[in-house]
């Protein structure tokens, strides 16, 4: 949530994105998870899900340079970044929820289930108030580019803790 509330601004205003494009973009990368998600589910069932974890974080970490790439004149990074983002949130979606279960004692599994959607919801809150306290500083050829970076670098050091 550091980056993610300013990629449509950015996609608008630095990557000359239409809205009409904006939503494109989304069906895009919305129509893309339906075909990645079954085939995290074949290595997570091959592999676990600790291996989609590994995988697909280093997609999210990343995927926000993709986004920085991108501009009027060289839009395709933005577009690349719909798949990318596919690619992660359809692996690391599922394979969340099933790390936190495989933590989970069966008999406080809804407790369990409970606290990890409270801790995702509070990171949420967090990242969101880091990314304005961020974007104040307007750092960089517009306001979005420093939460983004920021972004990507807070992913590579949480994707460091899915290593096995």
């Amino acid at each position: 949530m550091v980056g993610g509330p300013f990629v449509i601004p950015y996609f608008i205003q630095v990557g000359g994105l239409s809205m009409t494009q904006v939503g494109l973009w989304t069906l895009l990368s919305a129509t893309s998870g339906l075909v990645f998600g079954p085939l995290w589910g074949r290595l997570a069932d091959r592999e676990g899900h600790g291996a989609v974890l590994l995988r697909a974080g280093w997609v999210a970490a990343l995927m926000p340079l993709l986004w920085l790439m991108g501009s009027r004149a060289f839009p395709w990074p933005i577009w690349a970044a719909a798949l990318a983002d596919a690619l992660a949130w359809s692996g690391l979606g599922t394979a969340l929820v099933n790390a936190a279960l495989a933590q989970a004692p069966k008999e406080t599994r809804s407790g369990y289930l409970a606290l990890f959607w409270l801790a995702l919801g509070l990171g949420g809150l967090v990242g969101s108030l880091v990314a304005g306290l961020v974007a104040r500083l307007e750092v960089g050829p517009s306001p979005y580019h420093l939460p983004i970076l920021v972004s990507a670098l807070l992913r590579v050091l949480v994707v460091q803790r899915f290593r096995p």
